[in-house]
């Protein structure tokens, strides 16, 4: 599911940009959550308790608090997605780039260029994927790049995971994890630990060494399909 939020004062404005990105997605069959705001503080006061969005299409000139003020404070709060500024105005551009904006448009936008740059994004977005784990918590999301997960444990209703930069702790059941990652080159040592095998230097019966030199244990039951695990995922990478 891809979610885009289109924070806009003008009606007619808000609506074109609604036909077309549901006109895109059904064109290409993708599923999209797109929710429309007319304000920055309306977005403010009613996203805190849905999923966090992929893209946000912002307005720059809107009452109180434009769009501008608005990616800064997105920003300050940890949010990584993507931020698609819309303006009339083009003096807006370095200031736009300085909160990460991927791109802005001048109005009136033209079907073609809005379009091809939903395609874009979209098509970062699932690089993005295939690449890193997202980590969503409440209404923000930040991105970890699978390379620099050491591992991963349930910890009673949290899950801890050790990165190359440091350590992450948040609440979510552990089963999600395993879903998302133990078909990315993670593997099941046992209930409730994941590792990435790319950073496996040794295995025994009993346990595995990271490249770090922690030593993480091993079910007995799991030996056998981690040694096999192992050697497909090298075999992969030397063919890719």
């Amino acid at each position: 599911m891809y979610r885009i939020a289109i924070c806009e004062d003008d009606t007619t404005q808000r609506d074109y940009e609604k036909k077309l990105i549901c006109h895109w997605a059904k064109e290409q069959n993708y599923m999209i959550a797109l929710d429309t705001y007319t304000t920055a503080e309306q977005f403010l006061f009613s996203h805190e308790d849905k999923p966090p969005y992929d893209l946000f299409i912002l307005d720059i000139q809107m009452g109180k608090m434009n769009g501008m003020e608005l990616a800064a404070k997105l920003r300050s709060h940890g949010l990584d997605s993507a931020i698609l500024f819309l303006t009339g105005v083009p003096d807006y551009a370095i200031e736009g780039y300085s909160v990460g904006a991927v791109r802005y448009l001048l109005k009136p936008i033209r079907e073609e260029d809005f379009l091809s740059l939903l395609g874009t994004l979209y098509q970062n977005r699932e690089k993005d994927a295939a690449s890193c784990f997202i980590l969503r918590q409440g209404n923000a999301a930040r991105k970890i790049k699978l390379a620099d997960i050491l591992y991963a444990e349930a910890r009673g209703h949290y899950i801890y995971m050790k990165t190359t930069a440091g350590e992450e702790e948040w609440k979510d059941s552990f089963s999600n994890l395993e879903d998302s990652l133990t078909q990315k080159g993670f593997f099941l040592l046992k209930r409730g630990l994941l590792v990435n095998l790319s950073q496996v230097e040794q295995i025994s019966r009993t346990d595995c060494t990271l490249g770090d030199g922690t030593t993480l244990p091993v079910a007995r039951s799991k030996y056998k399909e981690l040694n096999e695990a192992f050697i497909a995922y090298y075999q992969a990478k030397k063919v890719n």
